[in-house]
Parts: C-alpha cells; sequence; structure tokens
C-alpha cells in the first residue's frame, strides 16, 4: 500500500511540476509576445501554442515559403512595413513549407485568429507535379499543427481524413514519423483505444515541448523593427525608394536579379543561351488539391484568406522556355470556387523589373506592392 501511495504521489508531483511549468511558459511568451512575433524559426512555427499568445485583434497571419523567412534587410522585408500599432502580423513559412503544412497550422490556431482573415502568399514552385517532395516533406511536419488540427471540431472528417493520408503518403522516408501519425489516425477512427489515449499524452508533450524550444531562443531574439504608421505611409513615395534599390543591387543583368545571386547560380546558364521551345509548366500537380484543402478549412473555420498569387520572373523564365500563364489561369479558376476568398493578384507584375530580386523571391516593389495590398485588405479598404 506505501509503494501505491508513493507512485501516486510522485505521479501528483509530476502533474503538479508540469502545469506548474506551462504556466511559467506561458507568462514568459506572453510578457514578450512582440518579440517573439518578429523572430522566425521552425520552432516556433511549429508550437501551435505559441501564435495563440502572441496574437490580438490587429494581428495578421501570413503563411507563406522561403519569401517569409530572411530578416537581414528591413528596408525590404514584410515586417518594416506592417509592424504598427494597427496592424501587426505572425508569419507562419520558410523554405519547402507549402499548403499542407499549412492547412494544420491554419486549423490549430484559428479560434484564435479575432481578425477572422489570413493571408497565403502562393509560389508557383509549389505546383511541382507531386506537390511538397516526401525529401522535403518530413522535416517541415509539426506533430503539434496536425494534433490540434484533428482535434478541432468545426474542420470536417473528409479534410482531416485528406490531411493524415496525404501526411502518411508523404512520410514514407521517415517511419518514425510515419509510425506515430499512424496511431494518431487509428485514434481519430476509434476515439476509445489505447491509441486514442497515446494521442492525448502526444499532444500533451508536444504543446510543452514546442513553448519550451521557443523559450530556449529568447537570447537569439534580438531583432528590434521599426514601429511605422501605416494610416499616413505614402506608398507611392515607398514604390520609388524601392525603384532606387533595386537599381542599386541589380547592376549586371537585364533581369533584375541582384548581383550576388547572378554571379552564383543565374551567369553560367545565361551564357549557354536562350531556350528556344517554350512550354508550360505547373499545370499539373497534387498541390492544387492540398491548396483546396485549405481554402475548404478556412471555409469551414469562417476564415478570410487573403490569397495572394505570387509571379515568378516572367523574362528569366521564358528565356529559359518555360512559360506559366496556364498556371495563372488555373490559380484563378480554383479561387473563383471560395467566397471566402479575396484574391491579390500580383501576376500582372510578372515582367516588372525589380518585383522579384531574383526568378522567385520577392524584391523591393514586389513587397512594396503586396504590404500595401495585404494592409487595404486587412483594414477593409
Amino acid at each position: 500500500m506505501k509503494k501505491l501511495y508513493a507512485v501516486l504521489g510522485g505521479i501528483f508531483l509530476f502533474g503538479l511540476l508540469t502545469v506548474g511549468f506551462d504556466k511559467y511558459l506561458d507568462i514568459q511568451i506572453t510578457n514578450n509576445r512582440e518579440m517573439i512575433r518578429n523572430h522566425r524559426t521552425y520552432e516556433r512555427f511549429w508550437s501551435s501554442e505559441t501564435p495563440k499568445l502572441i496574437m490580438d485583434e490587429n494581428t495578421l497571419v501570413i503563411f507563406g515559403s522561403s519569401e517569409l523567412m530572411p530578416l537581414e534587410d528591413y528596408e525590404e522585408n514584410v515586417s518594416s512595413f506592417l509592424n504598427a500599432s494597427e496592424m501587426n502580423i505572425v508569419t507562419m513559412g520558410a523554405g519547402n513549407f507549402q499548403s499542407l503544412s499549412h492547412i494544420m497550422e491554419l486549423g490549430a490556431i484559428a479560434d484564435k485568429i479575432e481578425s477572422k482573415k489570413v493571408a497565403l502568399f502562393l509560389s508557383p514552385q509549389w505546383f511541382e507535379e507531386e506537390g511538397i517532395s516526401q525529401e522535403a516533406f518530413p522535416a517541415r511536419f509539426g506533430e503539434e499543427n496536425l494534433l490540434e488540427f484533428l482535434k478541432n471540431e468545426k474542420i470536417s472528417d473528409s479534410n482531416k481524413q485528406f490531411v493524415l493520408d496525404r501526411t502518411l503518403s508523404l512520410l514514407a522516408n521517415s517511419p518514425a514519423q510515419q509510425a506515430r501519425v499512424m496511431k494518431y489516425k487509428n485514434a481519430f477512427s476509434n476515439k476509445i483505444s489505447i491509441d486514442s489515449i497515446y494521442k492525448n499524452l502526444m499532444l500533451q508533450y508536444w504543446r510543452l515541448r514546442g513553448k519550451y524550444y521557443v523559450l530556449k531562443q529568447f537570447g537569439e531574439m534580438d531583432q528590434e523593427l521599426p514601429v511605422v504608421d501605416l494610416e499616413t505611409m505614402d506608398f507611392d513615395e515607398l514604390l520609388i525608394l524601392a525603384q532606387k534599390q533595386g537599381k542599386e543591387s541589380c547592376t549586371n543583368n537585364e533581369f533584375g536579379i541582384y548581383d550576388e545571386y547572378w554571379n552564383t547560380y543565374v551567369k553560367e546558364i545565361y551564357e549557354n543561351g536562350e531556350i528556344e521551345e517554350k512550354n508550360e509548366i505547373y499545370t499539373e500537380s497534387a498541390e492544387y488539391d492540398d491548396l483546396k484543402c485549405f481554402l475548404n478549412v478556412a471555409e469551414e473555420l469562417d476564415i478570410e484568406v487573403i490569397l495572394v498569387s505570387i509571379p515568378v520572373n516572367e523574362k528569366w523564365y521564358t528565356f529559359q522556355g518555360m512559360l506559366c500563364d496556364e498556371y495563372y489561369g488555373q490559380v484563378r479558376e480554383v479561387v473563383k470556387e471560395y467566397d471566402n476568398v479575396i484574391f491579390v493578384d500580383m501576376t500582372k507584375y510578372a515582367d516588372e523589373k525589380y518585383f522579384l530580386k531574383d526568378v522567385m523571391h520577392l524584391g523591393w516593389k514586389g513587397w512594396a506592392r503586396i504590404n500595401e495590398a495585404l494592409y487595404r485588405e486587412f483594414k477593409g479598404q
């Protein structure tokens, strides 16, 4: 009997310590919300509890990929434009984050999105035939987001099933992750089971672990971003500045590609000459179904999506024999099906110099145009 009491006492003490540590993490994250909001690492993207603690009624969540990650040039990056008292942002994404990861993230945090609006930056490079690859996906997969997504009662079983099946197929090269997700799927199908208990325990583990890993990075969160006044910002003047910055950065080619990128990745290809045979690309892809699922889930959650269609560097892609007109048209057809989508079509700027800074990533004029659009749509102007 004494041993039983000792075991029960140990379990009680462990639970008490865990709850106390969880509360401590919540307090630390809440007290440092602006610092965390402006810091971008995979750990913050994977912790669905963290954005819930740092968002407010003026927060726009932006889902995207590699264009959201760098913070080196404040005059160019999204943070410099949308860090204001009347609007702030939380970015979700880095290279190889695509629609499937964002479906889970959206479902995980939707109940704390007070504005009921999010933005999705759609990149053409996502639309390779298989969509996100089996090689890339495991390193961009957050189990806490998946479990919180499955827990959201507003999301239909059909969308949950789609996400589970797609996730399992993409974890073929990561057997440990795949085995855990299989248990989550079994728990989804059978609410009263050992796997269901396992799923609930793992959710608590990932929640605590996620916030702890964010806390561990506090010492690295040294980005002090300027606070701007969006109500009085002169976006025309901003475009003039963007034109100047682009011209200063792109001095050795006609494609509006910044010098270092040109010299490292493009110059040798350019010297091989233009490819005369032109082919449409990105027209067949599993990513289309992933995108539709994201929009379906947003619709179920009563979330409005500001969908930004980002172009490629048209002049360079045409030089390489790659055309995207059909892809742009297919995206337009997809979004027509959804009443909850505000479509910000930036593909009309595909041939504008300095809209992109290389062959695919947003540049000076691209950020200026997109951030004005985001501000206008978020504020309903």
